[in-house]
């Protein structure tokens, strides 16, 4: 417990979490500026082609969670996100591995982009639609992307570290 609470604190790991929070942030102010340019452009549900059909700007402007789900109308969302995207920043912060450390700074830049929206509008624009004719994906936003691109890479790291582990496992008992 010392050591990792000692390389936690180390300068080293202290100077990268900082560099990786510019980055958060960084990611937050570029889906914000996004979403403004979204709010001030485009018409409420007003679908406008960028590729055809394929993909469209739709500004929706979204009071529930992921994809359209409600926990309730009385829900703390920016609290609730907050508290979330504080321990996210906390599991960060700990983790040693500098991939693992990228990526969940990647999710809070999300995390920041969403939380900042819901205080400024009191939901998150979203205005990215994929999809053909009626079928078609939820809207989305940059921030949206963030997140699933972190959790995705988190998804493939957990993969290769499992078969990493199976194949060293297999290698150690043929040895015996």
């Amino acid at each position: 417990m010392r050591a990792t609470l000692r390389w936690a604190f180390s300068k080293r790991n202290i100077v990268l979490s900082f560099l990786l929070l510019l980055y958060s942030a960084f990611l937050g102010m570029l889906d914000l500026l996004t979403k403004a340019w979204a709010y001030s452009s485009l018409n409420l549900h007003e679908p406008k082609n960028i590729l055809g059909e394929f993909l469209r700007f739709t500004l929706v402007i979204n009071y529930n969670t992921a994809f359209g789900l409600s926990l309730g109308k009385d829900f703390p969302y920016v609290a609730a996100s907050t508290a979330l995207a504080v321990l996210l920043f906390w599991v960060m912060f700990f983790e040693r591995r500098r991939i693992y450390k990228f990526l969940y700074a990647t999710i809070l830049g999300g995390a920041i982009g969403n939380i900042v929206d819901r205080l400024l509008r009191g939901g998150v624009v979203d205005f990215v639609d994929l999809g053909v004719g009626q079928f078609r994906w939820y809207t989305f936003n940059l921030a949206d992307v963030w997140v699933t691109l972190g959790l995705a890479g988190l998804a493939v790291m957990f993969v290769v570290e499992e078969m990493k582990n199976s194949r060293s496992k297999g290698a150690d008992s043929v040895v015996e």
